[in-house]
């Protein structure tokens, strides 16, 4: 399958709608918070490769990328956890962004479809240039982030409790994610 046609930049209405009603299935199913879309983000869908005469695009994930600011009331990330406490964290924060609204329809998990967000995020760090990602992630997911990437991926304190779920304040290091990808890209 063509890894470029397994997810878009929403730049339309359409995919706008796409992502939203993809999204807010999953806070409503899971009862999380449904953050402000970010003016100055850039969002993804996933999507399914489909076949036949008419190939109609399904979108089956999301993901949104938000350049960093601690002093932002909707940030989704420093509100919920000091990042900025990290001196690596502070040097850079103009190199540093948010990842939020990030989701795998369960139909389509466990079936290979997470590593199109390594490609996302490959492309995202060659045109922005980040040094960090940072994101509050679901304990299992972090688990899986960390068994897939390593050291690329760090937890940054403790877990936070909620209702259904913990989530891990989780650092990425993009130049190691890049070095990984690379190698990855060089093997297959």
């Amino acid at each position: 399958m063509n890894i470029e046609k397994m997810y878009e930049l929403v730049q339309t209405a359409k995919q706008q709608r796409q992502f939203t009603a993809t999204w807010e299935y999953f806070c409503d199913e899971f009862g999380w918070v449904n953050d402000p879309y970010s003016e100055d983000g850039f969002r993804y869908n996933l999507l399914l490769d489909t076949k036949g005469f008419l190939k109609r695009k399904k979108v089956i994930g999301t993901i949104e990328l938000i350049p960093y600011n601690p002093t932002n009331p909707n940030s989704t990330v420093e509100g919920r956890f000091a990042f900025s406490n990290f001196p690596e964290i502070d040097r850079y924060q103009d190199r540093t962004w948010e990842i939020d609204k990030l989701c795998i329809h369960q139909d389509y998990q466990r079936q290979g479809y997470f590593s199109t967000f390594s490609h996302i995020l490959y492309e995202h760090a060659m045109n922005h240039h980040p040094k960090y990602y940072l994101a509050l992630v679901e304990k299992k997911f972090y688990r899986m982030l960390r068994f897939t990437f390593g050291s690329c991926f760090e937890q940054k304190g403790d877990a936070l409790i909620g209702p259904g779920t913990s989530l891990v304040p989780t650092c990425a290091d993009v130049e190691s994610l890049i070095k990984f990808y690379n190698t990855k890209m060089q093997i297959s």
